[in-house]
């Protein structure tokens, strides 16, 4: 089996979407640094400008970050690890049979029951396919390599 990954994002990431969020980071970084040399020591140079000038460039570097793919967040499942980034903030987390006592399957989310805690991963409403996949892909990996599956409704 070769390794599968899924977004689990609330929207699909298509390479034009991507470019449209670069080039609006960018804008918005050139804008924001623009009105930054523009805006010193002048009258208009509130503090309330500049939280508003800071704010801009921060939701450049973001749309630029996101474009790049730096905030994804998926899981993988492959033959031997299960890898799983559901924070943008986070690095991802790693499951491998050894490590994994447990999964437990939910509705709309999977519960990852490790020797060191719990990890949830809600999957939400919005692509019932692509969970439903998700789930299948997990549970095949549990069944390969004899690790607990629970069920609750």
């Amino acid at each position: 089996m070769t390794e599968n990954r899924y977004s689990i994002e609330l929207h699909e990431n298509t390479t034009t979407g991507r470019i449209l969020r670069v080039i609006a980071g960018v804008a918005c970084i050139a804008v924001s640094i623009w009105f930054m040399y523009s805006i010193r020591n002048t009258t208009a140079s509130t503090g309330t400008s500049w939280i508003a000038t800071v704010f801009l460039l921060l939701f450049g570097v973001w749309l630029m970050a996101s474009g790049m793919g730096f905030t994804e967040r998926y899981i993988s499942v492959g033959d031997d690890k299960i890898v799983l980034r559901h924070y943008f903030y986070k690095p991802p987390v790693t499951f491998t049979p050894s490590s994994l006592r447990a999964v437990e399957f939910r509705q709309v989310a999977i519960d990852f029951i490790t020797h060191t805690g719990k990890i949830t991963v809600r999957m939400g409403t919005t692509y019932p396919g692509r969970t439903a996949s998700i789930m299948e892909a997990v549970e095949q990996f549990c069944t390969r390599h004899s690790i607990e599956v629970k069920e609750r409704n």
